[in-house]
């Protein structure tokens, strides 16, 4: 039998379908808000960044960065006047902003849905960009596992989470289906409506999300605090 055949025999993979779900879950939990929050976080690793940060609130942010010295906020939340602050976009994560900075995320709903498990063993994020790095890593070390599409926490018309959730399913059973996730993606019209609300890096940072593979990084968050620390756990365990 294949090596994927002892997660699908113990039947313990499963896509949240309601937030209360993730609130009591006490397995591993692997958050997937695709557009933004998943693959920002991820870029953040991959750009170099050592000192990634998820808050719950953006009250929560903005106190943190007045005891951060140097620290960028990653978020679509309007933060208030006066408030510098980057866009919660994959593409600025990765391409332009300066990695030896402490990055702090807070949005509207992968935070969130984060922050939902704190009685989780182990939160993990995840995207199309990090489906094989991430289901290698999962697959090493089976647990129950409840996927959660951050959706269920904003807004959930956003129906690529719950598409991507879907797809992680088959993923960590051995079968590739993006290609029809992307094509169900497509067709629901998400596309179109993010493009329209996000005319500087729209395009660039769906080109991103949209793609299956090219990131390593498996984000880790640990709650303290308050604080989701975030750390590379491929990268941990590559180091062990």
């Amino acid at each position: 039998m294949s090596q994927q055949s002892p997660l699908r025999r113990q039947n313990n993979i499963q896509v949240a379908l309601d937030r209360s779900e993730a609130v009591t879950w006490r397995g591993r939990g692997i958050v997937i808000d695709l557009f933004r929050f998943s693959n920002t976080i991820c870029a953040l690793l991959e750009s170099g960044r050592r000192d990634v940060r998820v808050y719950a609130s953006p009250a929560m942010a903005l106190a943190a960065r007045l005891r951060i010295a140097g620290a960028d906020i990653f978020s679509e939340i309007d933060l208030g006047p006066g408030v510098d602050k980057y866009d919660n976009s994959p593409y600025t994560a990765l391409h332009g902003s300066d990695p030896s900075r402490p990055a702090l995320s807070v949005t509207n709903s992968g935070s969130p849905a984060a922050a939902s498990l704190l009685l989780a063993e182990e939160v993990l994020v995840a995207c199309f960009a990090n489906f094989p790095a991430l289901a290698a890593y999962c697959l090493a070390d089976p647990k129950p596992t409840l996927i959660v599409p951050a959706c269920l926490f904003y807004d959930s018309r956003h129906v690529e989470d719950l598409i991507c959730a879907r797809a992680l399913v088959e993923e960590l059973a051995g079968r590739d289906v993006f290609e029809r996730a992307l094509q169900e993606i497509h067709a629901s019209g998400r596309v179109l409506d993010f493009m329209a609300g996000r005319p500087e890096t729209g395009r660039r940072d769906l080109d991103l999300a949209l793609k299956r593979g090219y990131m390593k990084a498996v984000p880790r968050i640990k709650f303290k605090a308050g604080a989701g620390l975030v750390d590379n756990a491929a990268e941990k365990k590559g180091g062990r």
